[in-house]
Parts: C-alpha cells; sequence; structure tokens
C-alpha cells in the first residue's frame, strides 16, 4: 500500500507543477502590450503561432529555447506573452527559476478585464 501510495506521489507531483496555475500575476490584454522602460516584453509562443500576430518590440523565445537564450533577455522584469494557460504556467515557472520577476502575461484568446 505505502508502495502504492509513493508511486501515485512521485506520478502526481510532475502533473501538479505543469498543470497548476499560477496565481496573483495580472493578465492584460494583448493591445495593452507595449514594451515599458525596465520591462522586457517576452513572447514564449511557437514561431508558427506568433509569425500570425507580431507584437512590435517583443523578444519572441519559444519555450523550448529558454536555457539556451536565457542572456538574450535583457531585463529582470518580464512581461510574458503565451499562447495557452498551459504555456504561461510552464513559462513562468521556468524564467522564476532562472531568477526574472514576471510583472504580468498576455494571451491572444484571453478576455482580460484590466
Amino acid at each position: 500500500m505505502l508502495l502504492i501510495f509513493l508511486t501515485l506521489l512521485l506520478v502526481s507531483f510532475p502533473l501538479f507543477k505543469r498543470y497548476y496555475p499560477i496565481r496573483n500575476i495580472p493578465c492584460y490584454h494583448l493591445d495593452q502590450c507595449l514594451p515599458k522602460e525596465g520591462i522586457a516584453l517576452l513572447d514564449v509562443r511557437d514561431y508558427n503561432d506568433s509569425c500570425h500576430c507580431e507584437i512590435p518590440g517583443a523578444i519572441n523565445l519559444p519555450i523550448p529555447y529558454i536555457n539556451r537564450h536565457i542572456n538574450d533577455i535583457p531585463y529582470n522584469q518580464i512581461h510574458l506573452v503565451a499562447s495557452s494557460s498551459l504555456e504561461k504556467n510552464f513559462g513562468v515557472r521556468m524564467l522564476r527559476k532562472k531568477g526574472f520577476k514576471i510583472v504580468g502575461f498576455s494571451m491572444p484568446d484571453c478576455h482580460c478585464v484590466k
């Protein structure tokens, strides 16, 4: 019984880490995404998604390339642009682990109230 519990615990941890939503990060409409002083606008969408809706002044760096090109991000504070909540959660966790502060996020299909 203990072995089953430990197996379930080990399997559920990566799922929790990937799918559990990130809270306390404000959502902004995609039209409000303008580059600001001291805040990097980071587009973590796939190249195929971001080419249809380009954001001026954004750094296009998809999730798989973040570890390789982490030094290309000029500021410590980041406004994240993602295509889904899964991509947002994964990107926020990865960037926080590297020491960045996420000040907001945007998604093209999101209906933010701010």
